[in-house]
């Protein structure tokens, strides 16, 4: 047993009671009950305050039934997330339920078997000082959400380790079985209410291999920095205008969130399968082209026109070249036209009805564009002309088969993910979109045709919009050496960003965190 010798500061009340405005709530994420460390100096930190403020009221020695976890380990837990949110962001606070319903220590997705316990600590920790909570209420739809008191803050302070001391315990479940759909916002603000189910490995048989190259993808993603040099703050706001206001979402670009899982809807094993997780898949695509690996700069790769293809491939004919281009319609300009057409189709083809994909095609639009405007008679002239353009499947379109379709392109990217993950080379994935370090760009697009190949029995073209890497420009000069691009040009075609200040700061501890982990 370690003891240590501590000075407890006295804070003031009326700067640790501070209620927060309903903006201020909902900047928040939900407690991550994942987070773990076996880091010496987390374990000290962590005992410390145990023993300080939690050791006399819950130390469960010669109590009754013990609990699956002992206390100290679920206040481990919260301690960490609440130091990853801090170092996230001062402003980012955490979502906590606060029923018993909303923690099952015998769940496969709650490998350090969080109980009801975390409530009376939660609700300790608020008594003594470390943390603020604010209730929540069913009223409000807002879950009751805490953050660090000022108190806990200089604990956070003098603590002798990092964030990147801190990850996801090495059992988390990484393959997921949900009772619904699965969006990226959900955690934000979920359309439907959802919940993963429990099952065996048995009901499924491709369960075990799946989770084995996942863990593999995940290994291999934590030893990679992964980030974009031109930001000197490491967070992207986006904005969301899907609720009939505009919303402002932070996403923060940093190593704490890499974490991958495949997650599979509506109970079933065969409707959706893609791959949830890693900041990269929130950010718009502006600034995934800013993406570095290892310090090294990306290329993004995708199918054109994925699922239109699968709907194709289903019925066993060759896809049109161009399914999107159709005569002029409501007087747009070609380019125009097209670019709604193909993002009216793709809502169509998840939609379970006309009037749900012009309302999901109108929720997209930009505010004050000409778009956002169509009515469903005009929505509905461009989407019976893309039917005509591709009547072989006009009879799949409003009849919710996206869910289908979506475990195919899973099942691609799973052999993308794990031919590259053998090899030891990074790849990040966002569905049917893929980015590698761009000496890979050959390779990527070889593994995709035979990955589409594989699947479909038909290529699939792929769209290079971000240019081309340094291994296929080599191929190129090799084949033709005469009219060979000379060196400077080649390095001028690939994307070459300014590393900021403290993008260079977030590399250098990055590096220096691997190597004390390899000792």
């Amino acid at each position: 047993c370690v003891s240590f010798m501590r000075t407890r500061l006295i804070y003031p009340l009326d700067l640790v009671k501070a209620r927060k405005t309903r903006e201020q709530l909902e900047y928040s994420r939900l407690l991550d009950v994942h987070k773990w460390s076996q880091h010496l100096e987390v374990n000290r930190f962590v005992y410390a305050i145990w023993g300080e403020y939690f050791r006399e009221r819950f130390d469960v020695a010669g109590r009754g039934k013990r609990p699956k976890q002992h206390p100290k380990y679920q206040l481990k837990v919260l301690l960490l997330d609440l130091y990853v949110a801090w170092k996230t962001d001062p402003d980012l606070l955490i979502g906590v339920g606060m029923s018993k319903a909303d923690y099952k220590a015998g769940s496969r997705y709650n490998e350090i078997h969080i109980s009801a316990v975390m409530i009376d600590l939660i609700n300790h920790a608020a008594e003594q000082g470390l943390i603020e909570k604010q209730t929540g209420s069913e009223s409000s739809g807002l879950r009751t959400r805490i953050w660090p008191t000022n108190r806990l803050i200089d604990e956070f302070r003098q603590a002798r380790f990092a964030s990147l001391h801190i990850s996801n315990h090495e059992d988390r479940e990484v393959i997921v079985l949900n009772s619904q759909d699965f969006t990226e916002l959900s955690k934000i603000k979920p359309k439907r209410k959802s919940r993963s189910i429990e099952y065996n490995d048995s009901d499924f048989s491709e369960i075990q291999e799946m989770r084995r190259n996942l863990n593999l993808y995940n290994e291999l993603l934590n030893k990679t920095f992964i980030d974009i040099p031109t930001l000197q703050n490491p967070v992207i706001e986006k904005r969301d205008e899907s609720s009939g206001r505009e919303t402002v979402h932070k996403i923060h670009v940093d190593q704490a969130s890499k974490f991958v899982r495949r997650i599979f809807y509506r109970g079933s094993w065969n409707k959706g399968g893609r791959f949830h997780g890693g900041w990269w898949q929130q950010i718009p695509k502006e600034f995934r082209q800013q993406i570095y690996i290892d310090d090294i700069s990306t290329l993004e790769m995708d199918y054109s026109g994925l699922h239109v293809n699968l709907l194709y491939g289903l019925k066993g004919v060759q896809p049109v070249d161009d399914p999107y281009t159709v005569e002029t319609l409501n007087e747009l300009e070609s380019e125009e036209q097209r670019k709604y057409i193909k993002s009216l189709a793709l809502m169509a083809i998840n939609a379970e009805s006309e009037n749900k994909a012009f309302q999901a095609f109108r929720n997209e639009q930009p505010t004050g564009s000409i778009a956002k405007r169509y009515n469903n008679k005009q929505l509905r002239i461009m989407l019976d002309a893309f039917k005509e353009k591709n009547f072989v499947i006009r009879d799949d379109i409003c009849t919710d088969i996206g869910v289908q379709l979506m475990n195919i392109d899973g099942k691609i990217t799973s052999r993308l993910i794990n031919h590259f993950t053998r090899r030891d080379i990074p790849i990040l994935t966002i569905h049917d979109s893929y980015i590698v370090q761009n000496q890979y760009s050959g390779q990527l697009v070889q593994e995709m045709n035979r990955a589409a190949t594989e699947e479909l029995r038909f290529q699939v073209r792929i769209d290079e919009g971000t240019g081309i890497g340094i291994d296929q420009i080599r191929a190129f000069q090799n084949m033709d050496r005469t009219n060979a691009r000379d060196f400077d040009y080649m390095y001028q075609s690939i994307p070459n960003h300014t590393r900021t200040e403290e993008y260079n700061n977030r590399l250098r501890l990055f590096n220096e965190y691997q190597e004390e982990y390899l000792r």
